[in-house]
């Protein structure tokens, strides 16, 4: 839960910093863009709050996050740069995000094989 509330801090500083430092960016296009990796801190945020509640709902939901953080920054990617080319500001921020969410979707991924073999664990005992 800390690594995912880290990853969630981490996307939100990424997506202000780079629309608050859109001036300095020189780069083309609408500032709003840049605060795609906030919209995913925060759904994080949720899902961690979610799970101290619903443990494994706020799970899933985190991990369900970081692939749909993965899936929407690699398709920025090609709609920026074509894959061509990594020299656009606003690519590299995207990239950055897309780091952090194949991150955070590794995180998830070992959770859930924790709670997987935790729930066979408890059923092979009853």
């Amino acid at each position: 839960m800390i690594l995912t509330l880290l990853s969630a801090f981490c996307l939100i500083i990424l997506g202000l910093g780079g629309f608050i430092g859109w001036d300095q960016l020189a780069a083309e296009g609408n500032q709003v863009e840049m605060l795609m990796p906030v919209f995913f801190g925060g759904a994080l945020i949720i899902c961690i709050a979610f799970g101290r509640q619903h443990f494994r709902h706020g799970l899933y939901g985190g991990f369900i996050i970081a692939l749909l953080g993965v899936i929407s920054a690699l398709v920025r990617i090609y709609q920026y740069e074509k894959f061509q080319s990594l020299s656009d500001p606003k690519t590299q921020i995207v990239l950055v995000m897309a780091i952090i969410c194949t991150l955070q979707l590794c995180i998830s991924w070992r959770e859930v094989q924790k709670d997987r073999a935790q729930l066979l664990s408890v059923t092979d005992d009853e």
